[in-house]
């Protein structure tokens, strides 16, 4: 049985001092430290952050022999316990890895602890020390891993059944405000660190109805005995990760509502939304999960977290989680029937500017996830498409026209009940092919579904698919550069992404970011990474741009400057017309029958 103990041994160097000890090494006994954690599927290599490491038995020291890029090998006496000492670097301010200065300790177990690569199926402890240092005092841990003994501000011994399960409760540490509330019969407790002057109040009462939301969804008590949600509040970041019990968040601390404002922010929307999307993966992927998630060759059923898991079904597990986050905010009535349009409409608008939809398909995405959604480059947008996106809406597409065709007798909710069924209840994996098990949970043959937009590159007719819910989908061309869509506004003549251009301002220069393939911009020979000097002899000024465009009409030659490698190069822009890409949905006032069907997709009118 593996122990561990973690101290917060430096705080101005951002260490961590971790002491590793096996009760009964083998003889060449081999420790590894995990190379990618679940939910982000890419290699991290977190053995990068090991700054030194040591060993000793019974006081004498051991030689450590790094084997490979993760994995130390120990030439050990039998019958004595290994003691494996070292430190981490933690400043990584991500929900991914480990952070830890004076204000907080944020310990990530698969960022930071070694496995026992013969058995890392073996039953671990871990003494999390309480840090000595002044301005430490007030500190407490928040946890969902099973404590032993610990004290009341949390410190002590916790135990886990496995390594796998050691990596799925991360711990955060600090001086934090708390709140808990009860959801499926469940205490779920909410922890946020990070200086604000939030409304916990409303975050609280807003939080229990999502949750709720999710357990109704699924029909009953969620699979866990507790939930801890772990939100870091900052000037700019947002993201999250899954745990089988919690999840870690970082937020901007403007998003959080205000006291006294009963409106609901864009930022403080987003912010439910990601509330929303991590807490619905406690079923759709941490226990709905892919077969080929579960292949460990040594612990049956665990990630191997030393190389990449292939899926192609991540636009199921991300994907569709991306459709229901928003969707529970408009069902538990904290966004209006417009408010959730307009979100669609903004996501929609993703989609049509991307010319990577047309280049990637929802199972290729997912499969190649390992080598392009986390190492997006200036090309990315020609070349790829997100499958957290392209699967919200393979979701959306598959619920509107399984709602018209039943009448909403049946949906993508059911589907969500049945993979819960037939797989995460039970914990067996989802096969790759899904298409048999989706067309029989919903009684029709969807061999041509998945053919057209999983496996292929489709668009589907969204005019025809929204019209029976008396909804209208509408585009047009963008008003400017920063125009999202989501609603109708009056649209200018030109702009910057009319041009196939995303320009972005650095050193007050205007440097391009993207080129979308077969636009002027790409005609003209534009590359991303150019200076725009020029546009007709006047100065690329990036807030006068779109502006100064709007002077031309479609089919005139327009002189630009811009430099390539500091070397000054010129072309010509040939105007174009505007391209609708602008999506915003209205409803039908006068359509009762749709009113009815969208009621029971998006419930109550609020």
């Amino acid at each position: 049985m593996p122990n561990y103990s973690i101290s917060f041994a430096d705080p101005s160097g951002h260490l961590l001092h971790v002491q590793m000890t096996l009760e009964a090494p083998t003889m060449a006994q081999r420790v590894a430290m995990p190379s990618w954690i679940p939910g982000s599927y890419l290699m991290r290599e977190y053995a990068r952050n090991v700054v030194s490491l040591s060993a000793s038995q019974a006081g004498r020291s051991v030689a450590a022999t790094k084997v490979d890029k993760s994995t130390w090998q120990f030439d050990c006496r039998t019958g004595e316990p290994l003691s494996i000492e070292y430190t981490v670097y933690a400043w990584d301010r991500s929900v991914r890895g480990c952070y830890f200065d004076a204000s907080r300790g944020f310990v990530n177990p698969a960022a930071s602890l070694l496995f026992d690569s013969a058995a890392p199926d073996a039953a671990c402890t871990v003494d999390l020390i309480a840090p000595k240092f002044s301005g430490a005092e007030t500190w407490r841990c928040a946890t969902s891993m099973t404590p032993k003994t610990v004290d009341p501000r949390g410190f002590g011994r916790y135990v886990a059944a496995n390594y796998d399960e050691l990596i799925d409760h991360p711990l955060e540490c600090a001086d934090f405000d708390e709140f808990s509330f009860d959801a499926g019969g469940v205490t779920h407790r909410f922890v946020i660190t990070g200086k604000h002057r939030g409304d916990l109040a409303r975050l609280r009462a807003d939080s229990q109805k999502i949750c709720q939301g999710h357990c109704d969804l699924f029909g009953g008590a969620p699979p866990f005995p507790n939930y801890l949600f772990q939100l870091h509040v900052v000037d700019d970041g947002y993201g999250g990760l899954e745990h089988r019990a919690s999840t870690a968040l970082i937020s901007p601390r403007s998003d959080l509502p205000t006291v006294g404002d009963a409106g609901v922010s864009e930022g403080y929307r987003d912010l439910l939304g990601l509330i929303s999307h991590e807490y619905f993966h406690a079923w759709n992927v941490k226990r709905i999960k892919p077969a080929a998630f579960m292949t460990h060759p040594i612990a049956p059923g665990a990630y191997d977290s030393s190389t990449e898991s292939y899926t192609r079904l991540l636009w199921l597990f991300e994907g569709f989680t991306s459709y229901f986050d928003d969707l529970m905010l408009r069902r538990v009535g904290l966004i209006t029937d417009a408010d959730y349009l307009k979100v669609l409409g903004r996501r929609l608008t993703m989609l049509l500017r991307a010319p990577g939809r047309g280049m990637q398909s929802s199972a290729q995405a997912s499969f190649d996830a390992w080598i392009k959604y986390y190492r997006a480059d200036e090309n990315a947008a020609n070349s790829q498409f997100s499958y957290y996106l392209r699967g919200s809406f393979v979701a959306l597409a598959l619920d509107l026209q399984q709602r018209a065709l039943s009448d909403t007798a049946s949906t993508v909710d059911d589907v969500m009940r049945a993979l819960w069924r037939e797989f995460g209840a039970v914990n067996a994996g989802v096969p790759e092919d899904v298409c048999a098990l989706f067309s029989r949970w919903l009684d029709r043959d969807l061999t041509d579904f998945f053919a057209r937009f999983i496996d292929g590159t489709e668009d589907p007719d969204w005019v025809a698919l929204f019209a029976p819910f008396g909804i209208a989908y509408k585009t047009r061309a963008a008003a400017s550069a920063a125009d999202r869509g989501g609603r109708d506004e009056a649209s200018l003549e030109t702009n910057t992404r009319s041009l196939g251009l995303i320009v972005g301002e650095s050193a007050g220069l205007n440097v391009i970011k993207t080129v979308l393939s077969g636009s002027a911009a790409w005609q003209a020979g534009l590359s991303a990474g150019d200076t725009l000097v020029a546009i007709d002899g006047l100065r690329a000024n990036s807030n006068a741009l779109s502006k100064h465009l709007t002077r031309f009409k479609v089919g005139d030659e327009v002189a630009v400057t811009y430099f390539r490698h500091d070397v000054l190069a010129s072309g010509v822009l040939l105007v174009p017309a505007a391209v609708a890409d602008t999506v915003w949905l209205s409803l039908a006032a006068d359509d009762a029958a749709g009113a009815s069907r969208r009621t029971r997709w998006l419930g109550q009118s609020s």
